[in-house]
C-alpha cells in the first residue's frame, strides 16, 4: 500500500472514530443529569463524634469536623480558628469554642473570644470577648471546662504564667481571671457548680472555689499526690461525678475526689502486672482516658520508656473499676486519643499514622471496628 492510499485509510479511520465519539457524547449528554446540591437544615443523627483538628500546617484555620457515629457520614464543619478549644454545653445543644484571631490572618490585632455555635445546624450564635492571655496550646481536654450547671466557662491562660478565664455564659460575658502559677487545666465538681480543681507541677492539687459573681472565694492546695519527676501524670482526668481518673506515664491509677475545699486521692492501683510488666507496657497519646459503662479504656505500648507517653496504642485495655483488672484487650489501631459515646455503646479512637476515627461498637461483647479518614492533624475527640 502506497503512502497515500495509507493516509488516506487512517484519515476514514478517524472520521469515522469522531462521528462515532459524537454519537456517543450526545447520547451520554442526554441521559446526563447534574447532582442537585442541597443544604440540610440541620443534623438529625442521634450519634455524633467531634474531631478536634488543629491543622497544624495552617495554624490559625483550625477545624472541628463532625461525623455520624453510627453511619461514619461525614456531617460537617465549623472553623475553630488559631488553636481553638472546644466543649459542648450540658445538654448538647450548643458548641462552646474558646480561639482567638489576628486581624491580618498571620500578624495584626489580636482578639480572643468564645464562639458559640448551634450542634444542631452548625449555625453561629453569638460571641464573648476573653482575655488575650488564652493558651495557644494543642487540643488537650481540660484547657476549657464548664460548671456543673452549665453557668461558668472556664478557659486556660498561659503568657507564660498561668490563669484561668472566668466566662459568664448566663450573662455572656467574662467576669474574672484567677492566678494559678504552676497549674494547668481544669477539673470541675459535680456536687458544687461553683469550685473546680488543678493540677500543679508540684505535684499538688489545687481547689478554687468561687462566690455567686464568679470571684475567688477560697483556695487550697492538696498534699503532694504525684512525683512529677517520677511518675508523673498524664494531664487528662476522666469525669465520673466529682471522681476523676488520672494515669501515669508509668501506667498507675489514681482516682481524685474534687467535691471538698482540699482535693482528695481516694485510691492508687497499677494498670499493669505480672509478665506485662516486664515488656514494660505503658500508657501513651494526648486523650488517653475514656470511661464507659464502669470501664476505663487506656491505649497501651510495650516497650515503654522515658519519652514513650506520646507513643500510639498497640493495644487498647479495658480496666474494670470495680474489681481494678484488666477485662479486654483491644487493637490499638495507632490510637492516641479516645472517646466513649454518651450511651457507652461506641469508643471513639483516633488513629494518629492514617489520621482516621476509628470506631469500635458493641463495648461489653466483641466489638466490630470501622474507620474513616478525617482532619489532618486531629488530637481531641468529643461525643454526644
Amino acid at each position: 500500500m502506497g503512502v497515500q492510499a495509507l493516509a488516506g485509510s487512517w484519515r476514514a479511520a478517524l472520521a469515522g472514530a469522531v462521528a462515532l465519539s459524537a454519537v456517543a457524547t450526545g447520547a451520554q449528554a442526554a441521559e446526563f443529569k447534574p447532582d442537585e446540591v442541597t443544604v440540610e437544615p440541620a443534623i438529625t443523627a442521634k450519634s455524633r463524634a467531634y474531631v478536634m483538628d488543629i491543622a497544624i500546617n495552617h495554624i490559625s484555620d483550625g477545624k472541628l469536623h463532625v461525623v455520624d457515629g453510627d453511619t461514619l457520614a461525614y456531617l460537617g464543619v465549623i472553623g475553630t480558628g488559631f488553636t481553638g478549644q472546644i466543649i459542648l454545653s450540658q445538654d448538647k445543644k450548643e458548641i462552646y469554642v474558646a480561639t482567638g484571631y489576628l486581624s491580618r490572618g498571620q500578624r495584626g490585632d489580636r482578639t480572643d473570644i468564645v464562639e458559640v455555635w448551634d450542634a444542631d445546624t452548625l449555625q453561629f450564635k453569638y460571641e464573648i470577648p476573653i482575655s488575650d492571655k488564652r493558651a495557644m496550646a494543642l487540643n488537650y481536654e481540660g484547657l476549657v471546662a464548664l460548671s456543673a450547671n452549665g453557668r461558668w466557662l472556664f478557659v486556660q491562660n498561659s503568657t507564660p504564667a498561668t490563669s484561668v478565664t472566668v466566662v459568664d455564659m448566663q450573662e455572656r460575658k467574662m467576669v474574672g481571671e484567677i492566678p494559678m502559677p504552676g497549674c494547668w487545666a481544669m477539673y470541675p465538681a459535680q456536687s458544687n457548680p461553683n469550685r473546680f480543681a488543678s493540677l500543679c507541677g508540684d505535684g499538688t492539687v489545687a481547689t478554687i472555689t468561687l462566690d455567686n459573681s464568679g470571684n475567688v472565694a477560697s483556695r487550697a492546695s492538696s498534699e503532694k499526690v504525684f512525683d512529677p519527676d517520677a511518675d508523673a501524670w498524664f494531664m487528662q482526668g476522666e469525669q465520673d461525678g466529682d471522681l476523676y481518673y488520672f494515669v501515669s506515664f508509668k501506667g498507675n491509677l489514681a482516682a481524685v475526689n474534687v467535691a471538698g475545699d482540699t482535693a482528695k486521692v481516694e485510691g492508687t492501683w497499677p494498670l499493669v502486672r505480672g509478665a506485662d510488666a516486664k515488656k514494660n507496657w505503658r500508657p501513651g497519646g494526648y486523650q488517653v482516658l475514656a470511661l464507659a459503662n464502669g470501664k476505663l479504656y487506656v491505649p497501651m505500648h510495650p516497650g515503654g520508656a522515658e519519652g514513650s507517653h506520646k507513643n500510639p496504642a498497640i493495644e487498647i485495655w479495658a480496666i474494670d473499676l470495680a474489681t481494678k483488672k484488666r477485662v479486654a484487650r483491644l487493637p490499638g489501631r495507632n490510637a492516641v486519643s479516645l472517646e466513649a459515646s454518651s450511651d457507652g455503646t461506641k469508643l471513639y479512637a483516633m488513629d494518629v499514622h492514617k489520621m482516621e476515627l476509628v470506631v469500635y461498637d458493641r463495648l461489653g461483647g466483641k466489638p466490630r471496628i470501622r474507620s474513616t479518614q478525617v482532619g489532618e492533624i486531629a488530637l481531641q475527640l468529643g461525643a454526644n
